[in-house]
């Protein structure tokens, strides 16, 4: 019974759109498992901290020399979870475990937030077209982890704020405890569910406050505004856990380099506020080469207003009926059955937050169009249901077969999403083999750097090969050039004075600067290459490659593996007399 009742709360209206759903949603998933190397950024960054942070439990680890483990830090716990799984499985299977993982945990967290909110769970199919979303095209697998604890969060602060419900001890532990988690995961996601938080359970306390005050007079107001806040505030304080630690680890880390929190030169810019709207989905996914995600994305949108606009034509006619039949509107009229009433607050909320919020932000990049996907959740959240309502009068009104086509249309819209991110990921690793196979053959434990032209792929956009060194330090347990064991905010760092010399121009987004002679490349000998675009892939373009990447050094360079257009080579012995 009780196994029933939890498999209950994943499903939807009926059978087939709840097989519509998950499998949409697993398609998506799987398509993970359908490439060796993923297609989001800086996930190879994480993985291979996650590596090292494995490493470095070992205290004679060599790693101990140039590295520390401290996850007393706001962007660690996807390194904990990964570098924990990998003593069981392969450092690569246990990151995509923890990515999988996390959209399917986010894709059942909003059909339990849509049940606890008493909204149509089937609302959550338009939500499919950005789980895979822009933060995780761009590998951000901390945030993508936290969302998912944060929407759950979210669940149960929606059950705490029903003021119809008995208080639950147990609600409370748990929206203590995962905001707790959701801090150790991003602060970003905490300071989303806090301000998410605070407007779910602020509405969800007044409106089955003010449905059971249905019958009362109007002086009851102040009372329910009372009871609202002591309901709201109530729900809330269990938070203060997670905020508290965000804030001890904020002032621990400005502490040790106040210049981290900063970007003197973009801090605060976004965009004009007519292109975050016009290219929202571009903010909101921007994944693929050929724009489809954003297509279909689009198209959950236009449901959701077509839907919204249906509804309003629907309640205008009802009141002119009523104002037609008699001179006061019913009673009916002013308060929508229970739990049928669309809650606003989220998707205002987050439309400001994403309007108002700008691109870099306390030193950080890509923070507004991270809000996209949270913009989506709230308006799948709003979206009234295209069901016919009581009408006093025989009046035309939408056909319960109109609503259920509605239902199946956003259904197999999220399908075909879903089939077409296993698509682009299957093809991102037919055009990844040969990437894959050239880190196969190379030596364990080295340090390496990669010098990659044109990193973007015909499958997915955003440079997504761009810090392949990390592929091959968390296969081969190596170290790698630019890694962010440089940054404050993650677990694994680099010692004081342990980081080599950083170069004058750096290569990692632009490989025509490598310098093989400069001090910060004699640290990595290991170079991986990926030639441009134009250059012939067979063995025969080996001295063109070798002019390419190492100038007068061409012939000093050792051979290590070619797989198509991804070359490696060993660099060791060169001089370091570089002007970089």
């Amino acid at each position: 019974m009780r196994k029933t009742r939890w498999l209950g709360l994943f499903a939807l209206e009926s059978r087939p759109l709840t097989i519509l759903y998950w499998a949409a949603v697993g398609l998506v998933v799987g398509g993970f498992f359908a490439t060796r190397l993923l297609p989001c950024v800086d996930y190879p960054q994480h993985l291979g901290l996650s590596d090292l942070a494995r490493r470095l439990q070992d205290a004679s680890a060599p790693e101990q020399a140039h590295y520390e483990l401290d996850y007393f830090t706001y962007n660690g716990l996807f390194h904990l979870v990964v570098g924990t799984l990998s003593t069981f499985v392969p450092i690569e299977l246990a990151g995509r475990v923890v990515v999988a993982g996390s959209l399917l945990a986010t894709s059942a967290g909003v059909v339990a937030l849509l049940r606890a909110l008493r909204r149509p769970a089937w609302h959550a199919t338009l939500f499919t077209p950005i789980l895979f979303s822009f933060s995780l095209g761009w590998g951000f697998v901390n945030y993508v982890l936290a969302t998912a604890i944060a929407v759950w969060a979210l669940v149960f602060v929606a059950r705490a704020a029903d003021p119809l419900l008995a208080p639950s001890a147990r609600n409370l532990i748990a929206i203590g405890s995962l905001g707790l988690i959701c801090a150790f995961a991003h602060v970003l996601a905490m300071l989303v569910l806090c301000v998410a938080a605070a407007v779910v359970a602020s509405e969800v306390a007044w409106r089955e406050s003010a449905t059971a005050d249905a019958n009362a007079p109007r002086a009851t107001i102040p009372r329910r505004l009372y009871r609202t806040a002591v309901r709201t505030t109530h729900v809330l304080l269990p938070l203060v856990v997670g905020c508290a630690f965000c804030i001890a680890v904020y002032h621990r880390q400005y502490a040790w380099n106040p210049d981290v929190y900063r970007d003197s030169t973009l801090e605060g810019t976004a965009p004009p506020l007519w292109e975050k709207l016009v290219y929202f989905s571009a903010f909101a996914t921007d994944l693929y080469s050929d724009a489809s995600d954003q297509l279909f994305l689009w198209a959950s949108i236009a449901i959701i207003a077509c839907v919204a606009l249906a509804a309003a034509v629907r309640v205008s006619r009802r009141r002119d009926e009523e104002r037609r039949l008699s001179s006061e509107p019913s009673a009916a009229s002013n308060d929508a059955p229970r739990g049928t009433a669309p809650l606003l607050g989220l998707f205002l909320a987050m439309a400001i937050a994403y309007f108002a919020t700008p691109m870099v932000l306390i030193g950080t990049h890509l923070i507004f169009p991270r809000l996209a996907q949270w913009l989506m959740l709230g308006a799948v959240v709003a979206m009234p249901s295209p069901s016919p309502s009581p009408s006093p009068s025989p009046s035309p009104s939408p056909s319960p077969r109109w609503a259920g086509r509605v239902q199946y249309a956003a259904a197999v819209l999220g399908l075909v999403a879903g089939a077409n991110a296993f698509a682009h990921c299957a093809f991102f690793g037919r055009e990844t083999r040969d990437a894959s196979a050239m880190l196969d053959d190379l030596p364990p434990g080295r340090a390496a750097t990669a010098v990659i032209w044109d990193p973007w792929t015909e499958s997915f956009r955003n440079g997504t090969l761009t810090h392949l060194a990390a592929y091959y330090a968390a296969r081969k347990h190596g170290t790698w050039a630019f890694s962010f064991a440089r940054y404050l905010s993650v677990p694994v760092r680099f010692k004081p004075g342990a980081t080599p010399p950083w170069p004058a121009r750096g290569w990692e987004f632009s490989a025509e600067d490598y310098d093989a002679r400069c001090k910060y490349a004699r640290a990595f000998p290991l170079v991986i290459v990926k030639t441009p675009d134009d250059l012939p892939t067979d063995a025969g373009s080996e001295p063109r490659v070798r002019s390419l990447v190492f100038r007068e050094d061409a012939n000093a360079v050792r051979l290590l593996s070619h797989h198509g257009a991804y070359w490696a080579f060993d660099s060791a012995g060169l001089p370091e007399d570089g002007t970089l």
